[in-house]
């Protein structure tokens, strides 16, 4: 028997890709039309996530069409992600992804060192307990995570939630500034070495020492804690470049 062919107008609609479900979402949430914060946010998530491979050429006809917009918030968006570090723009030649480097790892590592605990330190004698439940909660939600990029957003909220109360504008500027290097240096780590939840021990122990009404302990608890993810972060970057 002959197969029956799908008329065009039947056949299914093509999978969206990672990045067209996050464009469709983020319409959803902008009311149907983004601004360049918005594309600044999603080009962001895509080379944190990956999906812009370092080197990668960002055209920005395509980018225009991907968005819905015209090439002018585009253009105003690549102009920020420049100065943020994440892409390169080059006469006659467009944007290109930047790669991350082994100096910047450790630049962005230095820089939680001196911020983060500082932060913790501070905010910690003025958390509340629904602050530490809802930490509680991120944790929990954290062990359930079923791939790296949910570990990452939520490790993200983790963070911002503790870091919220201090009132040290300044750094917390300085912290969101480095937030988009710090998450694509955390998703490499869980993404290189297996997505393992190791990390989520030291988010204990720095919620139980908030709790034990401890800033210092806090400080130190959370110090530990980006030192530790800075050895496997430089290490897995070690290795991965080893032959490259």
């Amino acid at each position: 028997m002959a197969a029956v062919k799908t008329p065009p107008s039947e056949a299914p609609p093509a999978a969206e890709s990672p990045l067209q479900s996050m464009v469709r979402a983020r319409l959803g949430e902008a009311g149907g039309r983004l601004s360049t914060d918005d594309i600044v946010h999603l080009l962001q998530q895509a080379i944190v996530r990956g999906l812009f491979a370092p080197g990668q050429a960002l055209r920005q006809d395509e980018l225009a069409t991907l968005f819905h917009v015209s090439k002018i918030p585009v253009r105003e968006a690549l102009r920020t992600l420049e100065a943020n570090g994440f892409v390169e723009l080059l006469l006659n030649r467009g944007a290109l992804v930047k790669a991350l480097t082994l100096g910047q790892l450790r630049d962005a590592f230095e820089l939680r060192m001196m911020v983060e605990p500082h932060l913790m330190r501070t905010a910690a004698p003025l958390l509340t307990d629904d602050d530490l439940n809802e930490a509680d909660r991120l944790i929990a939600a954290m062990d359930d995570a079923g791939h790296a990029w949910a570990f990452s957003e939520l490790n993200g909220r983790f963070h911002d939630l503790l870091y919220r109360a201090a009132d040290k504008p300044l750094s917390k500027q300085i912290l969101a500034m480095l937030q988009g290097h710090i998450q694509r240096m955390s998703f490499m780590q869980l993404s290189l070495a297996g997505f393992n939840r190791s990390s989520n021990e030291d988010h204990r122990a720095i919620v139980a020492a908030c709790r034990r009404g401890d800033p210092e302990a806090a400080a130190q608890a959370v110090a530990a804690h980006v030192e530790g993810v800075k050895d496997i972060v430089l290490d897995l970057y070690a290795r991965h470049h080893a032959h490259g």
